[in-house]
């Protein structure tokens, strides 16, 4: 056959293919037929180079497109607006399904073969919706923004040798990935190596290896695969970790003449058994009338990572530190995470102090934040201070950090538990909502291997930590409002969310009418719950959770929602989180008396950027903490299969249910031959008539691991 044709779009909602129609019918009597996965980017009427794979007699030959020769002249499209027009995310589905998920909408829209165009999972995309069969769908318009210029896969030989492609690990990335030989970097069979695009200006991109993550023969390592595909910035440039080398750790005289020096000042920490970055510590003193004196001491980053520095950027870049289940990904490297920065005993650091004075109506009456020197006295675990506290543990006994306990810390965490009952109760007084769902804890053995999946254990001293960082958080945001400022806010519900949830409470039998929507209507009704079973009031707080917006940075304070709270910011962090880091520059700028009106036109102009690109990185490290979990999941359970489990019915959509069992982990049951009724949130099986709806209890059996979509798939025994 001739290898130039014209490319048209066969429409066919049943088979989803394309033809090649001949530009000489004289010669070519019929046309060649196109799997989708064969069509090589191309679209109507480009002209095409194509190689024939199967001869047919009767039918349409089927063939494979090499390249596109020439793109097809067309008119620029003009734009479509209107109210049906959505832009959001397009993600792929295991076979033959796809769906774009909308941020201001809980459910997103059914996209068939036929309307994606060229999108790939991850894409960002415009859309239109409309209606089809009484259901919404979307056609995808174009590919706003591509997201995977970025993929892992096997490197495999063509035929005869002749070209070379990557099989992506990932099966939600159907597209062949042709690799020329001069961007192999050496690359051999069967090495697993990391794609880049190196341009992506047309429908056909060109594609180079960046890096080889594993070779044959070498221990393979899937997680590395995730890490890498996600963007994980697993290691710092060379310039980033010299820059943090570079440090002294000793204080100069003429930099502690400028603070306070609250080193003989009782202070401790309260982390976690494996925490590293200790970025926080603790003083308290009880004043006359019930008053209290409370000081949050914080790591003083931006001593160290100045704006613009290697670290910043890098810093910038990253956004957040994520914490996976094998490992931390850090904002900032180890010498000043681990070390320079972490509030560890015994050492003299640097930190903003935010210094509260609480009074008996358990309000904070004044604060201010300055500049200072501590050393802490004691590292503490969670698990410790609930024993001391308790009693369990007494004094002179000795601690896991080989500390002994004396006097002064005991007497120091009963007052600072005093104090936290004191604000946990004006809190609940004012109405915050106060949700307390399960975390996933999964449990390595030397080998990284799976060995146990359980509840995360919670202490009392989790909710004391808590309430102290949120009334500095609460502080340092009010004390500084007249600023250019970033705010942590939590805008309140939609209209229509609150619909929802009240159709959801009618059909659960929950007698609870929502009027305003309001802070103090959600947790009157967060404690109405309180009366039903564990399952059922576990499921409903979760459609409570799923009617409230994301909380997000900003510039502008909209309050915090959640909180009650009309002044809220992140100050507590700032070795893992950069909106802390920034604030903390703002903070120190005012101190100094350099805020002046160019430095606050500066941070105008940036401070929504900022917020913006934090708000988008904290997404992608939630989701991407998300996919490691699932993965070691899978590992553990990989060797289960056909094992039964007890489990509960924890959420219920038009295709599937999902369970979870009795250690958290939570997954689907794909129901094939069902009646979904959306108004009762159930499935009628209509195999055996039995109805199936949120919350209730059943024994599942594990039929598939499926170690590349890193999902569990179960069937009702």
């Amino acid at each position: 056959m001739d290898k130039k044709v014209i490319i048209i779009w066969k429409f066919d909602k049943k088979e989803n293919f394309w033809f090649l129609i001949p530009e000489d019918k004289k010669i070519y009597k019929k046309d060649f037929f196109v799997a989708l996965r064969n069509a090589f980017w191309a679209e109507d009427w480009d002209i095409v180079e194509a190689v024939e794979l199967k001869k047919r007699k009767w039918k349409s030959s089927e063939v494979k497109i090499l390249k596109i020769l020439k793109k097809a002249d067309k008119k620029v499209e003009k734009e479509i607006d209107g109210d049906n027009i959505i832009e959001w995310v397009y993600s792929q589905g295991k076979w033959d399904f796809w769906f774009i998920d909308v941020e201001w909408e809980e459910k997103g829209y059914f996209v068939f073969a036929w309307n994606k165009k060229w999108a790939l999972d991850g894409d960002k995309v415009k859309a239109i919706t409309k209606i089809f069969n009484w259901k919404p769908e979307a056609e995808i318009i174009k590919v706003l923004e591509r997201k995977l210029d970025l993929i892992v896969g096997e490197y495999k030989p063509g035929k005869d040798n002749r070209f070379w492609f990557v099989i992506p690990n990932n099966p939600s990335v159907k597209v062949d990935i042709f690799v020329p030989g001069k961007r192999s970097m050496e690359a051999k069979a069967w090495d697993i190596v990391w794609v880049h695009v190196t341009d992506w200006t047309g429908k056909n991109p060109e594609w180079t290896i960046k890096e080889i993550i594993w070779k044959k023969g070498d221990k393979k390592i899937d997680v590395l695969s995730i890490l890498v595909e996600w963007w994980a910035r697993l290691k710092f440039p060379e310039i980033v970790e010299n820059y943090a080398k570079n440090f002294k750790k000793e204080i100069k005289s003429d930099e502690a003449k400028k603070r306070e020096d609250l080193t003989r000042l009782f202070t401790f920490t309260i982390d976690g058994e494996d925490a590293k970055d200790l970025d926080d510590a603790i003083s308290i003193k009880k004043l006359e009338k019930w008053w209290f004196k409370l000081f949050v001491h914080i790591a003083d980053v931006s001593h160290y990572v100045r704006e613009w520095n290697p670290l910043d950027k890098e810093a910038y870049k990253r956004a957040t530190s994520t914490y996976l289940v094998d490992r931390v990904i850090p904002m900032l490297p180890e010498a000043l995470s681990n070390d320079l920065c972490s509030l560890n005993p015994n050492t003299k650091k640097l930190t903003l102090t935010c210094e509260m004075i609480i009074w008996n109506n358990w309000k904070i009456k004044s604060q201010k934040v300055y500049e200072s020197i501590i050393s802490s006295d004691f590292r503490l675990t969670y698990k410790e201070v609930d024993e001391i506290i308790d009693w369990k543990i007494n004094e002179n006994d000795e601690l896991m950090f080989w500390w002994i306990v004396s006097k002064e810390i005991i007497t120091k965490l009963k007052l600072s538990n005093l104090l936290k009952d004191k604000i946990k109760r004006y809190r609940e007084w004012v109405w915050v909502l106060n949700f307390d769902f399960p975390e996933t804890k999964i449990l390595l053995d030397e080998d990284w291997k799976p060995v146990e999946i359980k509840e995360y254990p919670r202490h009392d001293s989790n909710k004391l930590i808590e309430e102290f960082m949120i009334s500095a958080n609460e502080a340092v945001s009010r004390e500084f409002s007249e600023l250019p400022f970033l705010y942590r806010i939590h805008e309140e519900p939609k209209e229509d969310s609150l619909t929802k949830l009240q159709d959801t409470l009618n059909l659960f039998w929950v007698d609870f009418q929502l009027k305003n929507g309001d802070t103090k209507e959600f947790a009157e009704l967060i404690d109405s719950l309180e009366k039903e079973s564990e399952s059922k009031k576990m499921f409903l707080e979760k459609a409570i959770l799923r009617t409230l917006s994301k909380a997000v940075y900003s510039k502008e304070n909209f309050w915090h929602f959640g909180l009650g709270l009309s002044f809220y910011s992140h100050f507590t962090s700032p070795i893992r989180r950069y909106p802390d880091l920034q604030i903390h520059r703002i903070i120190k700028e005012k101190i100094h008396g350099k805020l002046n009106k160019s430095r606050k036109m500066y941070y105008d102009s940036i401070l929504d950027k900022v917020s913006k690109h934090t708000s988008d990185k904290e997404r992608k490290a939630e989701k991407l903490e998300y996919k490691v979990r699932d993965y070691y999941t899978v590992q553990f359970y990989k060797d289960k299969v056909w094992e039964e489990f007890d489990a509960s019915i924890s959420g219920v959509i038009s295709k599937w249910f999902f369970v979870m069992l009795k250690d958290t982990s939570e997954w689907f049951i794909e129901m094939n031959n069902s009646e979904f009724r959306d108004e009762l949130q159930e499935h009628k099986d209509l195999s055996t008539w039995k109805v199936h709806k949120l919350w209730d209890e059943l024994k599942v059996k594990l039929i598939e691991a499926d170690e590349s979509l890193l999902r569990l798939n179960f069937e009702i025994v």
